[in-house]
């Protein structure tokens, strides 16, 4: 039996890591867009939204392949913290930290 406490670290770090890609998919668009007159008037808009999307798009799957790997292992992953965890508040109790 899996301890409750994986499941609801690994949907924490989960959504964090979505988060975190919104965050950097809005971050973009909005450089995008404030800087959208001097890219044109450079002449780099082409190139300024392939590159921008190879950013994003790789950040995307890196993220995705990291949620997976964390889903299909995340008893070896979250279990050493938790046994971490315990311990220290193990400690806590007895007054030895």
């Amino acid at each position: 039996m899996q301890d409750p406490r994986v499941s609801a670290m690994f949907g924490r770090d989960r959504a964090a890591a979505i988060l975190a890609v919104v965050v950097v998919w809005l971050v973009y668009a909005f450089t995008f867009w404030t800087m959208r007159d001097a890219i044109a008037a450079a002449g780099l808009t082409g190139l300024m939204v392939g590159v921008g999307l190879c950013v994003v798009l790789l950040n995307t799957a890196a993220v995705a392949a990291m949620i997976r790997h964390y889903g299909e292992d995340r008893a070896a992953i979250y279990g050493m913290d938790l046994y971490y965890l315990d311990e220290l508040r193990a400690w806590r109790r007895k007054g030895e930290v």
